[in-house]
């Protein structure tokens, strides 16, 4: 008999359906006589095979049929994710954080590594990372591509300054660029190099700016919104609100013709009021930006009510931005997917098996989330024989895939999701670990589908007419 596939949801779209395959990802839309059809002939006992079906949907049959909407082998479904599944990428690095310093001249209130909590902070490191460990941290990373094996010629390795805060330690970081750079013309791997760096901003100057600039490391400025109010858990150590002092450095960029990008992280006062965030990047004249949905911890919880909202913020934001010609990261991720119909593994570097976090003292893990206890942290600068693609943490995390969660295999958005943070799963409920469901992205990733599903429909009915 012919069938729906397990994988196939239907989207109602007023005078038309769309029927989608959350594996093969190419939206078949139908009018809603069409689909009352099929779903007569799918009831009847005709439709023990494909040409018994009316000529009336003859064609639209032949479609289902190519993406596995339909289909009349029992075994469809299995071999469709067992294909899915044999495609998952093996750790490969391409990414690499470099934590210059653990140390934050910041205590957001909702930070992930734990600057906000003196317990966590405590355990981290003082000292910032030295010339010699960065020069180790270098060779290390390019040791590392080299064994991932990827092809550089697409490819584009990336070195992200991170901490704490990289400003604490600005030498360090221009050591490392200048070196790099060098290092550049002589190797391979490095030619795609891009390099950025993620700050507070607070302790930027002119020097620093054009030093940056010259070096071409990119600037991803933190922020949480274009008030006081939405930046009200944006606090030094002693609790004081910082938002002004950061515009004063953006607009000192803007002032020197320094294209920066923000990261922007979600409270939930920032996503009371969509046009702020327009007006923020109008006023500062910015190209680029990510927003950061915020994540829980042990001593910071979000309602559930912030998800759904943060989510739909996320989509209302994109609608408008895209007439400006602007197109958010995370957003983009999810739409490359859905338009290209690839399965999107994973929506993070770490989860991938893809990138080393070198902290200050020379210690490697996966993830930045993990700074405060070193947790995952499985190598150091010093050992020559570390290959992630041997590793078993680093196969651990490069299968934390959605396809491979049973109880995400009936979700429509399974292949756009690429999953959420582990860490955050963990958080979310106790006794959860890293292969727990990081729920809070769940509404991202359905309501993202539901939007292009619904935006593609509209495109082509526009085209149409």
């Amino acid at each position: 008999m012919v069938k729906l596939s397990r994988f196939t949801h239907i989207f109602e779209l007023g005078e038309a359906v769309a029927l989608y395959h959350s594996l093969r990802m190419k939206p078949v839309y139908l009018s809603r006589d069409t689909f009352e059809s099929l779903q007569a002939w799918l009831a009847s006992s005709f439709s023990a095979d494909f040409d018994t079906a009316p000529d009336s949907i003859k064609d639209e049959l032949l479609h289902l049929k190519k993406w596995k909407i339909l289909s009349n082998n029992e075994d469809e479904d299995d071999k469709v994710l067992e294909f899915i599944k044999s495609r998952i990428p093996e750790p490969a690095i391409s990414v690499c954080y470099m934590i210059l310093s653990e140390q934050c001249n910041l205590a957001c209130k909702y930070c992930f590594l734990g600057n906000n909590d003196p317990g966590k902070r405590k355990h981290f490191n003082l000292q910032n990372m030295s010339i010699e460990t960065a020069d180790k941290a270098v060779e290390y990373f390019i040791k590392q591509l080299h064994i991932s094996g990827l092809d550089f010629e697409k490819e584009k390795p990336v070195v992200i300054f991170y901490g704490g805060e990289p400003l604490v330690n600005y030498t360090a970081l221009v050591h490392i660029a200048e070196k790099l750079i060098v290092l550049k013309e002589a190797d391979r791997c490095l030619k795609n190099l891009e390099m950025s760096m993620v700050t507070n901003g607070l302790l930027l100057d002119d020097e620093k700016i054009l030093k940056l600039k010259e070096l071409g490391v990119g600037i991803a400025i933190s922020i949480d919104g274009f008030t006081e109010q939405e930046n009200e858990m944006r606090v030094d150590r002693n609790g004081n609100i910082v938002f002004n002092k950061i515009l004063e450095k953006i607009t000192r960029c803007k002032e020197l013709g320094i294209n920066i990008s923000l990261s922007v992280t979600l409270s939930e006062e920032t996503i009371k009021n969509k046009d702020n965030i327009i007006k923020l990047i109008n006023e500062y004249c910015i190209k680029a930006f990510g927003f950061n949905i915020m994540m829980s911890s042990d001593i910071f919880v979000l309602p559930d009510s912030y998800n759904e909202a943060a989510a739909q913020f996320i989509i209302d934001e994109f609608v408008e931005l895209r007439k400006l010609g602007i197109y958010e990261d995370r957003m983009i991720r999810k739409l490359d997917s859905f338009a290209k119909a690839q399965v999107y593994y994973s929506d993070c570097a770490a989860t991938s098996g893809g990138q080393i976090v070198i902290a200050p003292n020379g210690e490697v893990g996966i993830c930045h989330g993990c700074l405060y206890d070193k947790k995952y942290f499985v190598s150091d600068v010093n050992d020559d024989d570390f290959d992630c693609k041997k590793d078993k943490n680093y196969i651990e995390w490069s299968q934390l895939t959605p396809v491979n969660h049973d109880e995400c295999l009936d979700c429509p958005a399974l292949g756009i999701c690429g999953g959420g943070c582990p860490l955050n799963a963990m958080y979310l409920k106790e006794g959860n670990t890293i292969h727990s469901i990081d729920t809070r992205f769940c509404s991202h990733a359905k309501k993202t589908l539901d939007f292009l599903v619904n935006d593609l429909y509209r495109v082509m009915q526009e085209r149409n007419n």
